[in-house]
């Protein structure tokens, strides 16, 4: 069974994303911030990590800066809602860490899916 990591503070987005992915087979965790999920991915193994740009404690770039550097780079799909600008430049800028996808919220869930069965069949 493939295995994803939904990272992101918004408590309803993860509880969301987590039973859309749970429906289609995947085993899901989830974590509220990037040091949450730091102690997941250090100790299991992703097919995909979702992670969310803005949050508290370790946020989303820090989380990409650490995945990439472990060799994960093309198993991150970047999402977010924006802040103190545009989603779309938090977007860009995770585009160039080279981050599998970027999908701004809301998602659009059936795209996401099938992104996340595209980085599985890859791998």
């Amino acid at each position: 069974m493939s295995t994803i990591l939904i990272i992101d503070d918004d408590e309803q987005f993860n509880l969301m994303l987590k039973s859309a992915l749970t429906i289609k087979g995947y085993d899901v965790d989830t974590a509220s911030n990037g040091k949450e999920a730091k102690a997941l991915y250090q100790s299991n193994v992703y097919d995909v990590i979702i992670t969310d740009i803005i949050m508290p404690n370790v946020d989303g770039y820090e989380v990409i800066l650490d995945l990439r550097r472990m060799g994960m780079s093309d198993r991150i799909i970047a999402v977010s809602g924006g802040g103190r600008t545009a989603a779309d430049d938090y977007l860009i800028t995770a585009k160039h860490f080279d981050v599998a996808a970027t999908f701004n919220k809301p998602v659009d869930l059936q795209a996401l899916r099938a992104k996340v069965e595209e980085i599985i069949q890859k791998h």
